[in-house]
């Protein structure tokens, strides 16, 4: 997959990668998982391999080395779920406990 940002797209029920070629301020993100909702992407900042959730079109958490997560700010009740359903993804997915 390329590298970009996940946008949803309806017709498909998937997220599909927009290329941000045109504007290199933006971070780029690479797809790790769907994290069970078709709003919610486990991502990967291509530039220094740390994890992210981007929930919508917007990254709102980011997984810490310790297993652990932090959010950036308060969202809707849809994504505040999202968040909660990825720190249980970091603690299953500890970069420490990861080979």
């Amino acid at each position: 997959m390329g590298v970009g940002y996940l946008k949803y797209d309806e017709a498909t029920d998937y997220g599909v990668y927009l290329d941000n070629l045109e504007n290199p301020k933006v971070p780029s993100f690479e797809y790790v998982c769907r994290l069970g909702h078709k709003n919610a992407w486990v991502v990967r900042d291509t530039a220094n391999g740390t994890v992210c959730l981007q929930s919508y079109s917007t990254i709102v958490s980011m997984q810490l080395p310790d297993g652990g997560s932090v959010d950036f700010g308060r969202w809707s009740n849809t994504t505040t779920r999202h968040q909660g359903d990825f720190r249980d993804w970091c603690r299953e997915h500890s970069p420490e406990t990861s080979g």
